[in-house]
C-alpha cells in the first residue's frame, strides 16, 4: 500500500509539473484587450498590464505626432498565447534577466505606426549562437500579420529599428505564417543573436528585412522554415536582403533575400562571413559580398555584365534544371545554393525561356518542363567592381551619392587615394557629389594609381597617415604573404583574426567595400564548372 501511494504521489507531482510547463496566459487583442478572459489591468505591478504611450521621438511624422499607442507589457517570464487584432498597439517584453518568454502568435493582426509592434527590452539571454531566451512561435495553422515602425534613440530608451525589435537574443519557431510590413527594418536584434527554426515568413521592409546588428558578435542562423525577405522598391531607398554585423549561417530551410534594386546593397550581407551548410538559398543585389568557400553546401555566385530582371534557369550538363528564379527587379549579383549542386559539375545558365513547375515568390521547384531561353557565358575579362557604397563605422564620415560626404571624425580629403579604387576626385576636378555613384566610378576608373605613384617614395608618402583608414576594405591577408605574417605574429597566428585586421576587415569601415570579383575565365565560356575553389562567375552575359 505504501509503495502504491508513493507511486500515485509521484505521478501526481509529474502531472502537476507538466501542467505547469504547459500553462499559458491568453492575451486577446481588440477594442478591449483581455488577459485570461478579464480586462487587462493598468497596474504596473501585474504580470501583464496596459499603458498608453504617445511617442515623441524625431522619427514620428507630423501627421502621427498625437497618436497614442496601447502598450501591452509582459513583465514576467512564461508562455503567452496572443490572438486578435489591434491598431496603434504594441507588445512589449520587460522580463527579468533570468526569465524566458514564449510569445505564441495565433491569429494576430497588430499595427504600430510610431514604434516597434513587438519590442523586447529584457529577458534571459544565453549569449550563445543558436540559443535564445525569447521565442516567437507561430502557432500551427495560424496566419499572422505585423505592421510596424521604429524609433530613434530618445534619452535612456533603447533604439528599436525594426517592426519587431529585440535587445536580447531572439528565436522563431512553429509552422504558422507571419507577414510583415515594416517602414524601416523588419526583424532587428540589436544585441545577441537571431535564430530561425521554423515558420513561414514574408517580410517587406524599408531597410534590412532581417538584421543582427551587434558588431562582430551577432549570428543570424537559419535552421528551417521559409523566409522571403525583400527591401521595398521605394525611390531613394536602400537595404540588404538579409544582414548581419557579425555572421550569417544557413543550415536548412528556404530563404529568398532581395536587396533594394537601386542601391549598392547585397542580397546576403555580413561583416564577418556568410556560410551555407544546407537549404535552398537565394540572394540578389547589386553588391558583391562573398560567401565562405568552406561552406558545407556548394553555391554559385553570378555577376551579370548588365542588370536583369529575367527568369534565370541553371541546368546540369544533361539539361535538367537544378535552379530557377524569376527576378522581380533588376539585379547584378545573384547567389544561390541547393543540395542538387555537385562538386565538379558542369552547368548551363539561361535567361528567359518557358518553364512549368511550382512557383512561390519567384522561386520554382518541382520543375516539370523547361524550354531554354538565351544561353549565358561567363569570364572573358576582368570583372568590374560595382560596389560603390561608402560604408563608415560610428564616428566616421560616410558618403551618400545623393547627399555628399556626411559629418564624422574622419573626412575624405580631395586627392586622397583609396587602394584598388583610384584617386578620389577633388581640387580642380570639379567633383559634384550630386552626380551620384556612376560619375564617381567613371572618375576613379580613369586614373591608374600604378602610373601615378610609380616614382613615389611610399615611406615618405604614407608617413603620419592613418593606414587603417587608407586600407579599409583590405585585410592583412590580402597585403602580406603567409611567411611575412608569421614573421610578425609567430606560428600561433589566428587566420580569422588576421582576416579582420587591416582596414577593419571585410566590408567594414570607410572605403570601397567589399572587394569585387576576379574574372572567372580568361575567355568567355558557356561551361560553368563548379568546384569549391571556383564557385563565383563574373561577366555573365548572353552568348553571341
Amino acid at each position: 500500500m505504501k509503495k502504491r501511494m508513493l507511486m500515485l504521489l509521484g505521478m501526481l507531482l509529474l502531472c502537476t509539473g507538466v501542467l505547469a510547463l504547459e500553462a499559458e496566459t491568453a492575451i486577446v487583442l481588440g477594442d478591449v484587450i483581455l488577459v485570461d478572459g478579464a480586462v487587462i489591468p493598468e497596474d504596473a505591478a501585474a504580470p501583464v498590464y496596459l499603458a498608453c504611450v504617445t511617442e515623441n521621438h524625431e522619427d514620428v511624422p507630423a501627421e502621427l505626432a498625437g497618436v497614442s499607442n496601447r502598450v501591452v507589457t509582459i513583465a514576467k517570464g512564461g508562455v503567452y498565447r496572443i490572438s486578435g487584432a489591434a491598431a496603434d498597439a504594441q507588445i512589449a517584453v520587460k522580463a527579468g534577466a533570468d526569465e524566458t518568454v514564449r510569445l505564441i502568435l495565433d491569429g494576430v493582426d497588430l499595427t504600430c505606426r510610431t514604434h516597434a509592434a513587438i519590442a523586447v527590452y529584457s529577458a534571459a539571454d544565453p549569449r550563445t549562437a543558436g540559443a535564445y531566451g525569447v521565442t516567437i512561435e507561430l502557432a500551427e495553422g495560424s496566419e499572422n500579420r505585423i505592421t510596424g515602425s521604429h524609433n530613434a534613440v530618445t534619452g535612456a530608451e533603447p533604439e528599436f529599428d525594426g517592426a519587431i525589435g529585440s535587445q536580447v537574443s531572439l528565436g522563431f519557431e512553429g509552422s504558422g505564417s507571419l507577414t510583415m510590413d515594416a517602414d524601416k527594418e523588419g526583424v532587428e536584434v540589436a544585441s545577441g543573436h537571431l535564430t530561425i527554426n521554423g515558420g513561414v515568413f514574408r517580410i517587406e521592409a524599408g531597410d534590412d528585412p532581417l538584421n543582427v546588428s551587434e558588431d562582430g558578435v551577432g549570428v543570424l542562423t537559419m535552421n528551417g522554415g521559409y523566409v522571403y525577405s525583400a527591401v521595398k522598391n521605394a525611390p531613394g531607398g536602400e537595404g540588404d536582403g538579409i544582414d548581419s554585423n557579425g555572421w550569417i549561417v544557413f543550415n536548412g530551410g528556404t530563404a529568398i533575400n532581395l536587396a533594394h534594386p537601386a542601391s549598392q546593397d547585397g542580397g546576403i550581407d555580413s561583416d564577418m562571413g556568410s556560410t551555407i551548410n544546407g537549404g535552398l538559398i537565394v540572394g540578389a543585389g547589386n553588391m558583391y559580398d562573398p560567401i565562405e568557400s568552406d561552406s558545407a553546401q556548394l553555391f554559385m555566385m553570378l555577376e551579370f555584365s548588365e542588370s536583369t530582371d529575367d527568369l534565370i534557369v541553371v541546368t546540369d550538363a544533361a539539361g535538367k534544371p537544378v535552379f530557377a528564379y524569376d527576378f522581380p527587379h533588376d539585379y547584378m549579383y545573384i547567389a544561390f545554393s541547393t543540395p542538387e549542386l555537385v562538386e565538379g559539375g558542369v552547368y548551363r545558365v539561361y535567361l528567359g525561356g518557358t518553364i512549368e513547375g511550382t512557383q512561390q515568390d519567384g522561386l520554382y521547384t518541382e520543375i516539370t518542363a523547361y524550354t531554354p531561353g538565351r544561353q549565358m557565358v561567363h569570364g572573358g575579362g576582368v570583372a568590374q567592381q560595382r560596389s560603390m557604397a561608402m560604408q563608415a563605422p560610428q564616428g566616421m564620415g560616410g558618403f551618400d551619392p545623393a547627399q555628399g560626404m556626411q559629418p564624422g571624425n574622419q573626412q575624405m580629403q580631395p586627392g586622397m587615394a583609396v587602394p584598388g579604387q583610384g584617386m578620389q576626385p577633388g581640387g580642380q576636378q570639379g567633383f559634384d557629389p550630386m552626380q551620384g555613384a556612376g560619375a564617381m566610378q567613371a572618375m576613379w576608373g580613369s586614373i591608374d594609381l600604378n602610373e601615378l605613384l610609380g616614382d613615389a617614395d611610399l615611406n615618405e608618402l604614407l608617413a603620419g597617415k592613418d593606414l587603417n583608414g587608407l586600407l579599409t576594405g583590405f585585410a592583412l591577408t590580402d597585403l602580406l604573404t603567409e611567411e611575412q605574417l608569421r614573421s610578425i605574429f609567430g606560428d600561433e597566428v589566428d587566420p580569422a583574426a588576421l582576416a579582420a585586421m587591416g582596414g577593419m576587415g571585410r566590408g567594414m569601415g570607410f572605403g570601397m567595400a567589399p572587394r569585387g570579383m576576379e574574372s572567372s575565365a580568361e575567355t568567355a565560356t558557356g561551361d560553368f564548372l563548379l568546384t569549391r575553389q571556383s564557385c563565383t562567375f563574373s561577366n555573365v552575359s548572353a552568348m553571341e
